[in-house]
């Protein structure tokens, strides 16, 4: 009985050494980032963030944010799209914004397609933290940059487009009562919506449109 009791605490020592090798002492088995250049690091950033892999992008993007030129930017900007994923939207909301603030050289033209992506991300999380004012200037901006581009979508996940883009215009600018804008919005992406919005009746159909647009693409 003795020698059994020996023999079950020895494996589980086995056991736990086992696990220790596999698991424990995880510096040194951690991926030395820092050896990778810029390009390489915004490569297998959008990557993981495509594959749904968040926190090794937030790992890549992260590393980027300390690099030189213009992919510093990049980092900040695909930390904010990683944080908008994994709803953590003040960190997301932070990091579009250092993307603008930091790029006191203008590195990124308006209509540049990094600039556009960070404009609809901005659009995205100010929607979640129903800051429609905020989301208005920056839907105004990302609209004005991509006035000739209605095929928009996000290069990393093409299930967000310029729709999504109007829809949520539409949806704050109501909450706003500005019913004109939202009208707008939602006749370039239904043309053949119509009613009448100096109504009541009119700007009800209006809301209740909206919201079936919404629950139709959630």
């Amino acid at each position: 009985m003795k020698k059994n009791n020996y023999f079950i605490l020895m494996s589980g020592m086995f056991l736990m050494i086992i696990m220790m090798g596999c698991f424990g002492g995880g510096n040194k088995n951690e991926e030395d980032i820092s050896r990778f250049t810029s390009l390489e690091l915004e490569q297998m950033g959008w990557q993981m963030f495509k594959e749904g892999r968040f926190l090794d992008a937030e790992k890549y993007f992260e590393e980027l944010t300390k690099r030189e030129e213009h992919f510093y930017l990049v980092g900040h900007g695909g930390l904010g799209w990683t944080f908008l994923k994994t709803y953590k939207y003040q960190n997301s909301r932070l990091e579009f914004q250092k993307f603008f603030v930091l790029d006191t050289l203008n590195l990124y033209a308006p209509a540049d397609s990094l600039t556009r992506d960070v404009r609809a991300g901005q659009v995205l999380v100010n929607s979640a933290l129903s800051e429609h004012v905020d989301l208005i200037a920056a839907s105004s901006v990302f609209t004005a940059s991509n006035n000739t581009n209605n095929n928009w979508k996000f290069r990393y996940d093409n299930t967000i487009d310029v729709i999504d883009m109007r829809l949520l215009r539409a949806a704050s600018q109501v909450a706003l009562k500005n019913f004109t804008d939202a009208y707008a919005m939602v006749r370039l992406i239904e043309p053949s919506f119509e009613t009448n919005i100096n109504t009541v009746e009119g700007r009800l159909l209006l809301v209740q449109k909206i919201e079936e647009m919404i629950f139709d693409r959630s």
